[in-house]
């Protein structure tokens, strides 16, 4: 007994526990065990008890980091099914949109590399099948062309303009129409065009159109509207456009109002081969007729006719004056073209016509107004060395042909000048043009545009002399050859030459000159008749060599040096 009290006392607090659980489950061998190995045995528990501690803590951290997990779970879950949510809310306006408007809904957009994805969206059992687009990928440029289309506005147009100053005061333009714009013109011309849609279904479409221009002076800061500083704006275009209301012609387009077929410009010399103003008219384009397709216009076209009063109004010094009072004469024009028949590769084929018709009242039998004709044929070849190329061939009478004996515009128009002015005496005159115009790269780095104009006519009425009877011959010339550095850069020069000369009875009047224009142009692509924005930085060089008919000079001398940058943009 005293040896088993003193094995008690020897043993601390803590380990009478083990001890206790030691006898429960060894108790034959805890009866005959020796002190050591009762200290050895309890070590050995104790070493596992901290173990099995450690491996408590462990388990315990894998618990919590468990439910971080499954937190987040659940909250990714959570906005997913918000996302369907919204995804069903969206199918089920869409679907409801579909069975209202009977047509092909807009579906969900997702965006992904600049690539807009139209989600499909079931079809509902009203809507047949042929009014679901195929496409279900946009670029962001297509997806873009289809909101304007679906707002159904647009607004785009032109505009030139820049600075300019030269080394004899104020800058002169000379004969731009026969020597080439380039560094030759110092104003500031604008295209405002206005486009709303007013009703599209069942395959026919209606536009309300508007198109404003004019021109706003760059040497002056004030802008105010008037005809002394050459700051001028009209509405040249207000009429509807319809598309799918031609029987049997579902692209044809029927317009009615301030308009007419379009035009077609040579742009290095500022001038048109095809142009018809209108005061208001009705017109079908896009008419697909056997190989070719046909445009038709009807419009209206008045002018204003000076008529001599019988009575002479007296000075006052007993001298007669003889006074003029205008007259306003209806005039009709009809316009006949059939275009893109097809010749060989690449290259098509038109033919117009245009009639011009005074239709006077029976109070102007004195007023002497003479009918006119345009003819035209136009042979196009594109991929011409990677450019292209146009020829046109004309024949004009009376007033038409007249504006073909102009040195400057040349636009085959009816009326003498922008006032709708009827001016001089026409007898049957005639007169023939042949216009080149295009561009070509002679290599990947090298490119040449051009224009050029052969005019011949007899018995027209000159503009520029005011003489009647004139016979005429004129040669208008543009070359511009450049170098392309970039897509973003050219360098180049443009030659322009003329000579036009006029007869009347027994007396010759001969107008000559020629310009030289160095540039350098920052621009959007590498076209120079077709690319767009461009701004050029030019040193211009133009002489007039003879001015017998326009008696022009540059501010006293007959030759200018000009320095300038202009920019011109489509937008």
């Amino acid at each position: 007994m005293k040896i088993s009290k003193k094995i008690v006392c020897k043993i601390k607090p803590k380990r009478i526990v083990l001890i206790t659980m030691l006898g429960l489950c060894y108790l034959p061998n805890a009866m005959a065990a020796t002190q050591d190995e009762l200290e050895a045995r309890i070590a050995l528990l104790e070493q596992k008890l901290l173990a099995l501690s450690q491996e408590s803590n462990d388990l315990k951290k894998q618990v919590i980091e468990s439910n971080k997990q499954l937190a987040q779970l659940n909250n990714h879950l959570q906005k997913q099914q918000m996302v369907i949510n919204n995804q069903k809310k969206s199918l089920k306006n869409s679907q409801k949109a579909i069975i209202i408007k009977q047509q092909a809904p807009v579906s969900p957009v997702q965006v992904s590399n600049n690539q807009i994805v139209l989600v499909n969206t079931p079809k509902a059992e009203t809507i047949q099948s042929e009014n679901y687009p195929e496409k279900t990928s946009f670029t962001l440029a297509e997806f873009k062309d289809y909101i304007k289309d679906e707002i159904g506005f647009s607004y785009n147009g032109y505009f030139r303009g820049g600075w300019s100053t030269s080394s004899n005061g104020k800058p002169k333009n000379y004969a731009e129409g026969a020597l080439g714009r380039f560094g030759n013109e110092y104003g500031g011309w604008y295209d405002l065009i206005f486009k709303q849609k007013v009703y599209d279904q069942d395959g026919r479409r209606v536009d309300a159109i508007v198109m404003i221009d004019g021109n706003v002076a760059t040497n002056k800061a004030a802008g105010l509207f008037n005809t002394q500083d050459d700051n001028l704006m009209q509405f040249s275009d207000i009429y509807l456009e319809t598309k799918g209301f031609v029987p049997r012609f579902p692209d044809a387009k029927l317009w009615v109002g301030k308009h007419s077929l379009p035009y077609n410009e040579i742009q290095m010399l500022d001038w048109k081969t095809q142009k018809t103003p209108a005061g208001g008219g009705i017109g079908i384009e896009n008419l697909k007729f056997g190989m070719g397709t046909l445009d038709l216009a009807l419009v209206r076209a008045d002018v204003n006719v000076k008529n001599k009063k019988e009575a002479a109004k007296d000075d006052g010094n007993g001298n007669k004056i003889t006074q003029y009072k205008k007259e306003e004469v209806d005039l009709n024009e009809l316009e006949i073209r059939y275009r893109d028949i097809p010749l060989w590769k690449d290259a098509t084929l038109g033919v117009n016509a245009r009639y011009s018709a005074p239709n006077k009242s029976k109070i102007q039998d004195n007023v002497s107004v003479k009918n006119a004709w345009l003819g035209s044929f136009v042979l196009r070849q594109n991929e011409f060395f990677g450019g292209f190329n146009q020829f046109t061939l004309q024949t004009a009478t009376n007033s038409v042909a007249s504006q073909l004996a102009n040195i400057n515009t040349n636009n085959p128009e009816f009326a003498s000048n922008s006032d709708n002015d009827y001016i001089g005496t026409h007898t049957g005159g005639k007169a023939y043009r042949f216009v080149s115009e295009g561009e070509a790269y002679l290599s990947d780095d090298i490119i040449v545009a051009h224009a050029l104009a052969l005019t011949s006519g007899n018995d027209v009425y000159s503009y520029d002399l005011n003489l009647p009877h004139t016979d005429f011959t004129s040669f208008k010339s543009a070359i511009r050859p450049a170098y392309i550095w970039d897509t973003y850069n050219q360098s180049g020069i443009e030659l322009g030459y003329f000579r036009q000369k006029n007869k009347v009875k027994s007396k010759t009047y001969i107008e000559e000159g020629y310009k030289t224009t160095l540039y350098h142009s920052f621009k959007v692509g590498k076209s120079i008749l077709s690319s767009r924005p461009d701004i050029r930085f030019y040193v211009s060089y133009i002489e007039a060599l003879q001015n017998d008919i326009s008696q022009f000079d540059f501010n006293g001398k007959d030759h200018q040096i000009s320095f300038g940058v202009q920019t011109e943009v489509w937008f």
